[in-house]
């Protein structure tokens, strides 16, 4: 059974599964995502691949708006994490939010999922599976 266990960790809340080779980072987020938002986020997701952790959910379950202009720098750090052995997942979009997402090209960067937790099921499914 996985284990999820939940931390302050600079600044944001951050849940991490332990599953079978499958250490699973969510970072939630909440209100609006400016630009400047979406940069200091992806700032904390690349330290966050940088330092080994290379799964990762961002929760936007909370967030009420995205600059369109942070689309392009979240598929960046989707591949970013792909090539470093892991995946960035999404989680809790608005119906709003994957139109604005489907329209910016980006969309197929990722893959969405309705919570965290089916989000780090899927990383620990993946992880069984190697």
């Amino acid at each position: 059974m996985n284990k999820i266990t939940y931390a302050k960790i600079s600044g944001y809340d951050a849940a991490i599964a332990a599953a079978v080779q499958a250490d699973v980072h969510v970072v939630h987020r909440s209100g609006a995502l400016e630009e400047a938002d979406v940069v200091a986020l992806c700032d904390e997701l690349v330290s966050l691949g940088c330092t080994g952790r290379h799964n990762l959910v961002l929760d936007l379950s909370a967030v009420t708006h995205i600059d369109y202009r942070g689309f392009g720098r979240l598929a960046s750090i989707a591949n970013f994490l792909r090539k470093s052995g892991g995946e960035l997942k999404l989680c809790g979009l608005s119906d709003y939010h994957r139109v604005l997402f489907r329209a910016s090209g980006h969309y197929g960067a990722f893959e969405y999922f309705e919570t965290p937790e089916a989000a780090a099921a899927d990383f620990a499914l993946e992880a069984s599976l190697i």
